[in-house]
């Protein structure tokens, strides 16, 4: 059975890198295979036409958002693999802080 599999579009990607929607989309489900510890950090290993049917995409315009990407230099393709070459931790969980408890009578 084949491992679940989810990927987040975080901010930085809308705000930084100057990107539409659909291609912010693919790299960031390209960036998610890069960086998962549970799918072994490889990134994406298939045909660009799979990819493409994965995210609901026609081939020639997988084909020209993998261009882009790589153009840009936020892809790179080795090996039969597309990784990603950034990578940014999301920033670490605040606990909530617990209010002091302020007794006058002590």
């Amino acid at each position: 059975m084949a491992k679940s599999f989810y990927f987040s579009i975080q901010s930085w990607m809308l705000e930084e890198m100057d990107l539409s929607l659909t291609d912010v989309a693919v790299f960031a489900y390209i960036n998610g295979l890069t960086n998962s510890e549970e799918l072994g950090k490889q990134g994406w290993h298939g045909s660009i036409r799979r990819l493409a049917k994965v995210l609901h995409v026609c081939s020639s315009t997988m084909n020209d958002i993998i261009n882009r990407l790589e153009q840009r230099g936020f892809i790179r393709i080795a090996n039969g693999f597309i990784i990603s070459n950034l990578h940014r931790d999301l920033p670490p969980k605040e606990e909530p802080k617990t209010p002091a408890v302020q007794n006058p009578d002590t």
